[in-house]
């Protein structure tokens, strides 16, 4: 907040955040990518000696965090709402990272955007918005749908900020505004929260030298002047950080299911609302039943691509024979 002002309205943050750091100390060398986190060049990520996570949406944080562990980068991650805030440090292989406790720590409302499949219809949504006493046009819905905003939770979680097109991204705005009212963002939390995130980051750079780097989840609650620290362990079986390649995780179907059904499943256990299915080098169509691409075995490993990693995930399907539990 602090690196910003008036006259900032309309520019990129990235671009105006690195102007004016710039002129607060001119011996350092700053570079604004002004663009999706997703298009940023791979060779960038695994060229730094940490990462920094100041993000506001679930699902990009979990994007980052598969990339800090694929390259084995540290992680600090920071957040606030009003007069709360966290802050969490990952050590690929040593911690747990954001992954491990996502479903107990993330709100249930947000997690269930990411479980919610990809397949739906206008309509759906102009009837979800209803419900909600909220209503838009058919061109209104579309508008929204070719953005792959098609759920409430969508419509609630979505930075505004990262839809391109300007029309859409105000319509975003008033709905998120009836939607979900806007928490203040309390400079003095936010001020908290940076200083940790920097003093975590400090530790990782001098590795060590000025303190250990914090284990866990830090929580600020500013309203009762409260500091909470949350003990997190490392689950083993994190599709993340766990051993995924060596075990994959197994899902289970009944015989002739299809794509769109483990797509299905995908969602509800694993939070990828937009999961593409992979066999060898094909992209799998979602009326394809699964048999015919496992073969008599009715078992196979396949590939699982969503913009909530950045790599795939392999799982093993395994088909129930009929009269099978």
């Amino acid at each position: 907040q602090m690196l910003f002002d008036e006259s900032d309205i309309g520019r990129k943050k990235a671009e105006a955040g690195a102007e004016k750091l710039r002129a607060m100390n001119p011996h350092i060398r700053i570079e604004a990518y002004p663009s999706d986190l997703r298009d940023l060049p791979a060779e960038l990520f695994a060229s730094v000696d940490v990462i920094c996570s100041c993000l506001d949406s679930w699902g990009i944080r979990r994007w980052l965090n598969s990339v800090a562990v694929l390259n084995n980068k540290p992680l600090v991650d920071g957040g606030i709402e009003g007069m709360v805030g966290n802050v969490q440090v990952v050590i690929p292989g040593r911690t747990a990272c954001l992954e491990c406790h996502g479903t107990t720590l993330i709100p249930q409302e947000e997690r269930m955007a990411e479980c919610t499949l990809r397949r739906r219809r206008p309509e759906e949504l102009i009837e979800d918005l209803k419900a909600q006493g909220l209503e838009i046009s058919r061109e209104q819905a579309e508008a929204l749908f070719r953005h792959n905003l098609k759920t409430v939770f969508d419509l609630k979680y979505t930075p505004p900020e990262s839809v391109p097109d300007g029309e859409v991204r105000s319509l975003l705005e008033s709905i998120r505004e009836k939607l979900k009212p806007r928490m203040p963002a309390v400079q003095s939390v936010s001020s908290v929260i940076a200083g940790i995130v920097s003093t975590e980051v400090l530790k990782i750079i001098h590795r060590g030298s000025i303190g250990r780097p914090m284990r866990g989840l830090l929580v600020y609650d500013a309203s009762n002047s409260r500091f909470t620290r949350v003990p997190l362990k490392r689950m083993e079986n994190c599709i993340v950080c766990g051993q995924v390649d060596a075990s994959p995780p197994e899902v289970t179907l009944e015989d002739g299911a299809t794509v769109y059904r483990l797509k299905e499943v995908i969602a509800e256990r694993f939070g990828f609302p937009d999961a593409e299915v992979i066999h060898g080098t094909r992209v799998l169509g979602e009326d394809a039943p699964l048999s015919s691409v496992l073969g008599p075995s009715g078992e196979g490993l396949l590939y699982v691509v969503t913009t909530r990693r950045y790599e795939p995930l392999p799982i093993v399907v395994k088909l129930r024979a009929p009269g099978d539990r």
